[in-house]
């Protein structure tokens, strides 16, 4: 039917029915009728309402007789023709339509019309106040009501219990709180009114979605979803269990839980969609903290029944919290639900068990979980479509490093069409969502994204939008660092700079070993990245790590060990599941320094203390095992590792003490390109004189670069051999002159 059709006989249905309200009306006048004489309230006229008025704003009833069977025999013919109306049309016509969702009676339905009169013509304003013999009072009452419809007393006893407290019309009309608190009257004189959202959907149904509070959304099978790329087996499971429960449809209960983008609000609008259902999304993060709760509890509930939609609650770990108020609500909640006669749904981060609560419900759980490589390829393939990349763009490589979510990865596409177009010199276009989601408490939305970047996407912002999707509190345990350091920074022999590149490697390249040729069907665990750095201080451990987290585009966090290392038993563990539980939802590269003080070897038991130190060593191991990133661990104390520990290690990376070969190329490299420096530098000398390591190097030119800045002149040898004795000393070592040849005069 179309939509004009639609209105047409909804309208037509709403014009007769207001003319059987009119006869309801005039057979209750004629009942009151008494003899008299002229109305003594003529004078008033305009102040108060005659029933001479009402005689005429009645008029247009095409019954003239005034006995009040005749007027039961013309309700009974437009009774007849409402049927005629309406006939194969219930669903479009909502007064109808709510009557068949909620099981209403006829009085009850005739109560929500009655209502509804003063809202398609206000002469019912002035018929209420003169049958209520309350000029003031503009809306019906349950003594109203009950004269109107009820012809028997046993009819108006059943009556009674339609507007007792949590009734359906006690539901539905939703009296407004300030009137209810400030009614001094009795309690069939309550005025019964409609609630906006109520008569909105009684007049016009299609623009019903533009009432809803901001925390709910309601989605259509009419609407076009974004379609499904990924998770097929998960769609094709539940539409099996749909089709399955068939006439137990309405008992089922839908918990689908995983982190937070993993799809599964848009599984459930597919397979719900594909069998003609409707959606109620409630997001639980706004209404569990909303002042009015308990009115919102109500609405919900309504407004599914109203929809006979499947009410689905979105972000329920916000339900979950030990919070005392958080708690009460939540159960509240769920006691409201115990009576809901249709589908549920929850939808969270984590696994839940309602307790007590729903067990007499038909109950499904599935997880989902973070797409694998090959799938999350799959996406950003499927997003390329809608931005243009650069050549340099690997989005396999992409999808290796970023362990994203389908709606983290469709956000941080979004994400890098706005930098384009920041870079670009234009205005970013707003940034789509993630599949259907609610818009200002109204419909759900499809996706989408019309306008284009007028420049190409590159690598470097693509890895930025992926940074800005990961949110973590990782900062909290561990420290940030910023890389500065690249290949041409590092100075080591051979081995070890291969292997720190086929390290790196692993990383880049692991979306082909995992994703298309299956190893991650094939391995449980073990598919991170563990390192092992190990020789003296200052040989490049650090830097090394800086490197390799450049090199990947990847955040490092330096865990800070005085906040990992606890006197109290269970405590270091805690802080280890916390510390690598961010790590993987940051992304990030782990790096513990000084790393042999909590990973060293393990003692023979001799007294409790050794027994939870090998406790916390073997938490560890599983921990690094079950870690799908990179962790880097250095140690100035290789020996004190044992074979256990050096197996799960990916990659051991020794660094050994630089030669006076590798440490003149290290003094060379430390001097950035624009410091001005004296052609008296002796590299060759330097580096065979002084035995330090890289890191002490670094502070000898440092601290050279500030002496010769305070002098106003260029770094020369004298700089770097009073440098130089200032460095030893801290060790405990001497320059004698007799090592520092035609330089051992130089001093401060």
């Amino acid at each position: 039917m179309m939509l004009n059709e639609r209105f047409e006989t909804l309208w037509n249905y709403y014009e007769t029915k207001l003319c059987w309200l009119d006869l309801h009306i005039k057979r209750l006048l004629a009942a009151r009728a008494q003899p008299g004489a002229e109305d003594p309230l003529d004078q008033l006229r305009g102040l108060v309402v005659t029933e001479e008025e009402v005689t005429q704003l009645l008029e247009r009833v095409p019954f003239h007789s005034e006995g009040t069977d005749l007027f039961a025999e013309q309700i009974t013919v437009l009774e007849s023709r409402l049927e005629t109306i309406s006939a194969g049309q219930r669903e479009h016509i909502p007064l109808l339509a709510l009557a068949d969702a909620c099981s209403l009676s006829s009085f009850e339905q005739n109560c929500l019309f009655l209502c509804l009169a003063v809202e398609l013509d206000r002469k019912y304003e002035k018929l209420y106040g003169y049958l209520l013999d309350d000029i003031t009072c503009k809306w019906p009452t349950p003594d109203l009501a009950m004269q109107l419809f009820c012809r028997t007393p046993a009819e108006k006893v059943f009556a009674w219990s339609s507007f007792a407290q949590r009734s359906k019309l006690d539901r539905l009309l939703l009296f407004r709180e300030e009137d209810a608190a400030d009614w001094k009257g009795s309690w069939l004189s309550r005025p019964l009114k409609l609630d906006e959202r109520m008569m909105l959907y009684l007049t016009k149904p299609d623009e019903d979605g533009k009432a809803l509070p901001l925390w709910m959304a309601r989605s259509i099978p009419e609407q076009t979803l974004d379609p499904l790329l990924i998770g097929w087996e998960i769609q094709e499971r539940l539409q099996a269990l749909l089709g399955a429960l068939d006439a137990d449809m309405e008992r089922a209960v839908f918990h689908l839980h995983g982190p937070s983008g993993a799809g599964k609000k848009h599984q459930l609008l597919h397979a719900f969609h594909r069998i003609g259902r409707s959606m109620l999304v409630v997001d639980m993060q706004r209404l569990i903290r909303e002042d009015g709760f308990a009115k919102g509890v109500a609405q919900l509930r309504r407004e599914a029944q109203l929809q006979r939609a499947v009410l689905c609650f979105d972000h329920w770990e916000a339900c979950l919290s030990e919070e005392e108020g958080i708690v009460r609500r939540q159960a509240a909640l769920l006691e409201e639900l115990e009576q809901f006669p249709g589908c549920l749904a929850f939808l969270s981060e984590r696994q839940w068990k309602p307790g007590r609560f729903l067990q007499s419900r038909l109950w499904f759980e599935h997880e989902l979980a973070v797409p694998g490589e090959a799938e999350r390829k799959q996406l950003w393939e499927a997003l390329k479509e809608t931005m243009p990349v650069s050549a340099e763009v690997d989005f396999g490589q992409l999808a290796g490093k970023f362990k994203l979510t389908p709606g983290q990865i469709k956000g941080a596409a979004a994400r890098a069409r706005q930098l384009a177009w920041q870079r670009a010199g234009g205005l970013p276009p707003a940034e789509p969502g993630n599949g259907a989601k609610p818009v200002s408490g109204g419909d759900l939305k499809p996706a989408g994204s019309d306008i284009m970047p007028v420049a190409a996407v590159t690598l470097e912002i693509l890895h930025e939008a992926c940074m800005s999707r990961i949110r973590h509190s990782l900062g909290n345990h561990a420290v940030r660092l910023t890389p500065r350091y690249s290949w041409s920074d590092l100075v080591l022999p051979e081995e070890p700079l291969q292997l720190l590149k086929q390290a790196c490697n692993q990383v880049a390249y692991r979306h082909i070993v995992f994703g298309d040729w299956g190893f991650d069907r094939k391995l449980s665990y073990g598919k991170g990245v563990s390192v092992l750095f190990a020789g003296p201080p200052g040989t490049g451990k650090t830097m090394s790590a800086e490197v390799i987290a450049k090199e990947l585009r990847l955040d490092i966090f330096k865990v800070d060990l005085s906040q990992v290392i606890s006197k109290y038993i269970g405590e270091t563990e805690k802080n280890l599941q916390k510390i690598f539980a961010e790590a993987k939802a940051a992304n990030a590269i782990l790096f513990f320094d000084e790393a042999d003080a909590l990973f060293g070897k393990r003692s023979d038991v001799k007294d409790s203390h050794d027994k939870y130190a090998n406790m916390e060593t073997a938490y560890l191991l599983q921990k690094m095992e079950e870690y799908d990133g990179i962790s880097i661990l250095a140690t100035n104390l290789l020996q004190n590792f044992d074979e256990a520990f050096m197996r799960r290690m990916t990659y051991v990376i020794k660094f050994p003490f630089p030669d006076p070969e590798y440490r003149e190329k290290i003094w060379r490299c430390q001097f950035p390109p624009d410091t001005p420096q004296s052609s008296d530098i002796d590299f060759p000398f330097l580096a065979a004189k002084l035995h330090i390591a890289g890191g002490g190097i670094k502070n000898v030119v440092l601290s050279a670069a500030f002496l010769a800045a305070a002098e106003e002149t260029a770094v020369g040898m004298r700089h770097l051999i009073i440098a130089a004795r200032h460095e030893l000393r801290k060790t405990g070592k001497l320059l004698l002159k007799e090592d520092l040849g035609e330089y051992a005069y130089y001093e401060l």
